[in-house]
């Protein structure tokens, strides 16, 4: 928590929450919800954190008229101008990358249905990336443990802390309430206004301006304990490096539900040429 901030009064932050979870998400404009999100987070518990090893994390994407893409750059983050909405954790002309820790998290977050063709793209994290996770100290108040404690173990402890200061039950609330809207499926536009605006304010420094956040660890909406990062577009390029031999493009034969994907392999992709060109091979 930062110090010499005004403290926050549960009753206020119990009203705000509850005008939020009414229509003041459609009343307020998005400055306004992030003035509000800021706000929060200057008081609560974010900490960022670097792996101590590389990690595989996978993108699915759709196939649409099962054109295969052509480019290395594809199977990132979309352009700005294609970004034309609001997203979980991105806002209109400011793309993120969103990656998951394993293939069925990611099938589950794009949908991915009976017939459809499908790119999922391996991509290996490495341990300098900067990760700031949300919803951490809800999750361990739940369970005890944090989102990567096996890779992470030093990550309890400022959540340990917290737990024991004097104001510990407007923090939890507020970072409860933070960690359901991420997993809260999304309807409308106006529904992802709260998350798209905290991932603002830990992207672009509004806790620690010194410490640049490469990337946002968020829950799964899709799949139960499942994780996804949201990844800046820069350090995707150029720290994150791209699994050929993982890489591949399938089709999806069953889906039993519940996440549960069956699919087959069409093709793999063999190679990248000097210009980001991608040979993929039929199977």
């Amino acid at each position: 928590m930062t110090e010499n901030l005004p403290s926050l009064e549960l009753k206020q932050v119990r009203e705000t929450i509850e005008k939020l979870r009414g229509d003041a998400k459609g009343r307020l404009s998005y400055n306004q919800v992030r003035t509000i999100i800021s706000e929060w987070a200057q008081s609560g518990v974010y900490q960022t954190y670097t792996l101590p090893k590389s990690l595989p994390v996978h993108r699915a994407r759709r196939l649409e008229d099962e054109k295969w893409f052509k480019l290395v750059q594809d199977l990132g983050n979309p352009k700005p101008e294609e970004t034309i909405a609001y997203g979980r954790c991105h806002q209109p002309k400011r793309p993120l990358c969103y990656c998951s820790l394993y293939e069925d998290i990611a099938l589950a977050e794009v949908n991915a249905e009976l017939g459809g063709h499908y790119a999922i793209s391996t991509f290996m994290m490495p341990k300098d990336i900067v990760l700031i996770p949300v919803g951490e100290l809800d999750y361990f108040r739940c369970t005890g443990r944090t989102y990567m404690g096996h890779e992470t173990p030093q990550s309890a402890e400022p959540y340990e802390v917290a737990n024991r200061e004097k104001d510990w039950d407007i923090t939890a609330l507020i970072d409860a309430f933070l960690a359901d809207e991420f997993i809260k499926p999304a309807t409308t536009q106006t529904d992802y206004k709260i998350t798209s605006a905290l991932s603002d304010v830990l992207l672009n420094g509004d806790l620690n301006p010194c410490t640049p956040i490469d990337a946002i660890v968020y829950p799964s909406v899709a799949f139960r304990e499942g994780l996804n990062l949201a990844i800046l577009p820069e350090p995707f390029r150029s720290k994150m490096k791209l699994v050929e031999a993982e890489t591949k493009i399938i089709k999806i034969i069953d889906v039993p539900g519940y996440g549960i994907f069956n699919f087959q392999p069409v093709a793999l992709l063999k190679s990248v040429s000097s210009e980001g060109c991608l040979n993929w091979q039929k199977i």
